[in-house]
């Protein structure tokens, strides 16, 4: 739940009301890390509820008023000797060190009459968030790592990392966050590839990860009531984004391995007044329904048996789309961006390409052509982690350094196959053919992509055919998009159907019943079973299955191998 009471009693029946009416079983935020809240997150502890705190407006200001010290840490004592989690967020750092750390109206926003007393701590303008214009890859690196580092010391190292408008997730991970988190909706776009990153992220530094759902839109956010016209923008449980996305993203942030899935502002949105009798609005009954769903079915492993590697120092932000925010992008550069946001998930860019105008809400989530089988690591992998990937696809500019070389010849020894351009085999010089000796090591043949008419990490055939030799089940039909999890005894496959449902940020939805996506599915293995998970239906065995997944709707097709 986002957001709490600050009453110890109205806590308690918060809670039970949660627990009665299954809205989830945690606060994200809850009670913050602060004395007076000492009783309320005692009463968490008992109960077991994990907790996150917002530490203040200005947590991103590295020598701001946001720093917590022994007393707030004394508050979560009882969190501690229970062994539930706990963190302090540290929200949009990415968005506020390149877009807000030189904004004058930010900071009176949050200074008010303190302005003149910090203003010594703005940035200069020009040079996103940097004193001065850094000349490399590594300077960059450096100057975020000690923001970084420095805001986590002053928040408990407690950190609970929360990227939006950026692609940082591995460094988060790598820089001490104690959860790699994202928020998606609100104007954020890359949803996919941000979860790709968060997933390598959290495999590579042994840290969960968690998915953060804005109401944000353009101005008009989410709330309970009617659709009205308030505080500068719409309000209302029309205004926003749509129930629809809602529950998909709710859903694929579950589905995709999420250790937390946050409906943000939903204590404002989940019931018609916050407050006894806590009655519930259409949005809290379909959450309500949600969770259900997620607790009632074992979501597997998610499968990405293709891991993409990009150069550690390589500063991806789509957003921004250079290098660490300010660097012009290289070819190499330009070929990351192409391969996950023109091939991999393409259609998801709304800030540097017009959104439709008639569903601004539609690149929010995308058919995935190859489904969701990447994760995006770096070059600094820990020990045995590339190995446990069948494919391994280079991206970008690569330092081939001595530990690079040392895990991807372990990885090819171990049976995976590594793809690598002919600039990477020039770049490896004499090194190349010690490491070919080690296993399938492919030069990928060079693709110019007719849509960007630039050349590309690896052509849209190739990827076609890893996606036909590395998945269980073949997914065919009309354009959705999907991901196959690994369960116990077999396999699950998610079908999003993104089309059908058109939403503007101050109108309701509006739903098109004739958007029904048939999506055909051939297990590649004896099937003992086949089963629909929203729909508790089933399919008869076979060669293939053929699902209808309705407007805005998301199915889950399980797959019970055969002894």
């Amino acid at each position: 739940m986002y957001g709490s009471p600050g009453d110890l009693g109205q806590l308690k029946e918060l809670v039970g009301v949660m627990r009665e009416q299954g809205l989830g079983n945690g606060f994200d935020p809850g009670p913050g890390p602060f004395p007076n809240a000492k009783p309320l997150l005692d009463n968490l502890a008992a109960v077991g509820w994990p907790v996150v705190g917002y530490p203040g407006a200005d947590m991103q200001v590295k020598g701001g008023r946001g720093v917590l010290g022994p007393e707030n840490e004394a508050a979560w004592a009882a969190m501690d000797r229970a062994g539930v989690f706990t963190a302090v967020q540290l929200g949009e750092w990415g968005y506020y060190f390149h877009n807000l750390s030189h904004a004058e109206f930010w900071w009176r926003g949050n200074y008010g009459d303190q302005f003149d007393a910090f203003k010594h701590l703005m940035k200069p303008a020009g040079l996103a968030g940097y004193d001065v214009r850094p000349t490399s890859k590594q300077e960059c690196f450096d100057v975020l790592r000690d923001y970084f580092t420095s805001r986590r010391r002053d928040l408990l190292d407690r950190v609970m990392s929360v990227t939006g408008h950026s692609h940082y997730e591995a460094y988060a991970g790598e820089w001490g966050a104690r959860c790699i988190g994202l928020e998606v909706g609100e104007n954020i776009a890359f949803t996919q590839s941000k979860l790709a990153f968060a997933r390598g992220a959290s495999k590579r530094w042994q840290k969960p990860w968690s998915v953060q759902v804005s109401p944000w839109f353009g101005g008009a956010c989410t709330t309970s009531g009617p659709l009205r016209q308030e505080g500068g923008g719409a309000r209302g449980l029309d205004a926003g984004h749509s129930l629809s996305f809602y529950e998909r993203m709710w859903l694929h942030g579950w589905f995709a391995g999420a250790a937390m899935v946050t409906p943000e502002n939903s204590i404002a949105i989940f019931f018609e007044k916050a407050e006894a009798p806590w009655t519930l609005t259409s949005h809290g009954r379909k959450a309500a329904e949600v969770y259900d769903f997620m607790r009632t079915h074992d979501r597997g492993v998610p499968y990405t048996p293709v891991a993409v590697v990009l150069d550690h120092l390589a500063g991806y932000n789509g957003y921004m789309d250079k290098p660490w925010g300010i660097l012009e992008p290289t070819t190499g550069d330009r070929e990351v961006r192409d391969l996950l946001e023109e091939q991999l998930f393409p259609g998801s860019d709304h800030i540097h390409v017009r959104p439709d105008p008639g569903n601004p809400e539609a690149t929010y989530l995308q058919p995935t052509p190859y489904g969701e089988m990447f994760d995006v690591l770096l070059t600094n992998v820990r020990a045995g982690l590339l190995a446990t990937y069948p494919v391994i696809l280079l991206a970008g500019d690569i330092d081939f350094d001595d530990a690079l070389m040392g895990e991807l010849e372990q990885a090819l020894r171990r049976g995976s196959r590594v793809l690598l351009s002919l600039r990477h085999r020039e770049s490896l010089g004499a090194r190349f053919e010690q490491l070919a000796t080690e296993g399938e090591v492919e030069v990928l043949e060079p693709w110019t992509n007719p849509v960007t008419h630039r050349t590309t990490a690896v052509s849209n055939a190739r990827l076609a055919e890893l996606c036909r030799g590395l998945l269980a089940i073949t997914v065919e039909g009309e354009p959705v998009q999907y991901q196959i999890n690994r369960l116990p005894t077999g396999w699950v496959v998610e079908l999003v159907n993104n089309r059908g449902v058109a939403k503007q940020k101050d109108q309701a939805a509006v739903v098109d019943p004739t958007a029904v996506a048939r999506v055909i599915l051939k297990p590649r293995f004896p099937c003992a079973a086949i089963k629909a998970w929203r729909s508790r239906g089933s399919h008869s065995v076979g060669t293939q299955v053929t699902v209808e997944v309705g407007p805005g709707a998301t199915e889950f097709v399980e797959f019970v191998a055969a002894p």
